[in-house]
């Protein structure tokens, strides 16, 4: 046994010595390679396009004002009944509207999970504000804050989330470089791109598996 081991040992110990080593190759400059990415175009065309290439809606919004004019009725072409939201002050607005409206149940994410799991796992539809999006790839990002928990986006069946155009990057790259996250590390960043689906084995598709069955993106000008 020891020398069945010992020829063994032996063997990958030649392997190694007569492998040529590989150099790391030098990486290319990140302002260069952003640069000879081909264009993007409009950010907020290519945004929707993407987002509806997945399965998610897009509707433009004039303003944080107008936000309740396109939500509401919104809502209610989806079948949304209740609605669960955070403690975002820009969506306060919308809050007001939806309780105002008559046809939705509001509730408020102010309580431990252990409190309120019923609630979170029980309403038709989350609202979120978001850090933007990624025009190449229709993505939003997600980042939960104590005024917006993450199960915000993740458990209900329909998840609406507000983006405001000029929060829009050109690639997942350009926002990186930007740092506009890095100097306060997020917990949990998620970029979200359509509804959540898997598919098994035999590639049957399965939409609301592992978060929202729906994605809407209210896309704020």
């Amino acid at each position: 046994m020891a020398e069945s081991r010992e020829r063994i040992l032996n063997r990958l110990r030649q392997a190694r010595a007569v492998r040529p080593p590989h150099a790391a190759p030098d990486s290319e400059p990140e302002a260069a390679w952003l640069a000879r990415q081909p264009p993007v175009g409009d950010l907020a065309e290519r945004f929707r396009t993407e987002q509806e290439s997945v399965a998610g809606e897009v509707r433009r919004v004039a303003s944080w004002e107008a936000l309740p004019d396109v939500v509401v009725p919104w809502l209610a072409e989806r079948g949304v009944q209740s609605v669960l939201v955070g403690h975002e002050p820009r969506l306060e607005r919308l809050c007001a509207a939806l309780d105002a409206d008559g046809r939705f149940a509001l509730h408020r994410y102010d309580r431990t999970l252990e409190e309120s799991r019923e609630t979170v796992f029980g309403v038709d539809c989350g609202i979120t504000t978001s850090r933007g999006g990624i025009a190449e790839t229709g993505s939003v990002i997600i980042v939960p804050t104590p005024e917006e928990p993450r199960l915000l986006s993740l458990a209900p069946e329909v998840h609406l989330a507000v983006v405001e155009r000029e929060r829009l990057h050109p690639r997942l790259a350009d926002f990186i470089a930007g740092g506009a996250y890095q100097t306060e590390v997020p917990t949990n960043l998620v970029l979200v791109s359509g509804a959540s689906r898997t598919a098994d084995i035999e590639l049957t598709l399965a939409m609301g598996v592992h978060g929202p069955k729906l994605f809407l993106v209210a896309l704020v000008d």
